[in-house]
């Protein structure tokens, strides 16, 4: 497990809520680390998390025929889980936002 990977999972736990909530955050982080992992992006922190990581993720979520409904709930929970590593500038950014992928 990358480093990546256990970081976002740990802010996923400290974000809260139910158990089914945390549990599909740590689903949806561990997709998107996976994603990153099979393009070869080698990130360790979330600080160098761009945009285009996050859009070609979701792009890949469209093509495997995921309805619009489910990647703006994904959408949500990882903007969750950066908002409460500090990274304001995705929660707030257009390129990010469920309206965008709805």
């Amino acid at each position: 497990m990358s480093k990546l990977t256990k970081r976002m999972e740990k802010l996923a736990l400290l974000a809260g809520g139910s158990f089914k909530t945390v549990h599909d955050r740590l689903r949806i982080a561990g997709r998107l680390s996976q994603h990153l992992h099979k393009l070869n992006i080698q990130i360790q922190d979330l600080q160098h998390l761009k945009s285009s990581h996050i859009e070609s993720y979701v792009m890949t979520r469209r093509e495997a025929g995921i309805t619009p409904r489910t990647l703006q709930n994904e959408m949500a929970a990882l903007r969750t889980i950066l908002a409460k590593y500090g990274h304001q500038k995705f929660v707030q950014s257009e390129r990010i936002r469920k309206k965008a992928y709805g």
